[in-house]
């Protein structure tokens, strides 16, 4: 549908964009953030996640998990990848199916929590939710599919090359 480089035009800007989202919303539902971010920031994440269940309860153990993981794994990643892909270099697509796989996961795992979450309130904002939560399962899944069926096409080029 979209060429190649339409697509890593779309996952580039996706990187870019989530950085902030990351460093201001995300990274403040870590269990120590009281103490790392300053206290004008605390509004941006009042804000975000007034209305969400996750965000509103992050110090459940998994949770905690998952945003470590944002901070220390994903994070340079997007830094990474959008380097890679702004120099164009094939060598950033396995450092991006894993980042597209981890993130996918995760994700699913926080959008199974809010639609089965049985609480009136979190029910009654259920489409807010899944606007929120579900661009960030297709789209880190879409990369991983993206980029892990580039990564075949070039190993099967490389299978190809010894074979002659």
């Amino acid at each position: 549908m979209f060429s190649q480089a339409g697509r890593d035009k779309f996952f580039y800007y996706y990187l870019l964009v989530h950085i902030p989202i990351t460093l201001l919303i995300d990274g403040q539902a870590i269990f120590c953030s009281k103490s790392i971010y300053p206290s004008f920031l605390r509004p941006i994440y009042d804000f975000a996640s007034k209305d969400d269940p996750l965000l509103q309860n992050n110090l459940v153990p998994w949770f905690q998990t998952f945003i470590v993981l944002e901070m220390v794994f994903q994070l340079p990643v997007f830094v990474i990848g959008a380097i890679g892909l702004k120099k164009r270099s094939p060598k950033i697509y396995p450092l991006l199916t894993i980042y597209g796989t981890s993130c996918a996961t995760t994700t699913l795992a926080c959008l199974s929590t809010v639609i089965f979450d049985p609480r009136p309130s979190v029910q009654s904002q259920l489409p807010k939710l899944l606007g929120s939560y579900v661009p960030f399962l297709l789209i880190p899944l879409s990369m991983a599919v993206d980029y892990g069926s580039r990564l075949v096409g070039l190993v099967g080029e490389k299978s190809e090359e010894k074979r002659e």
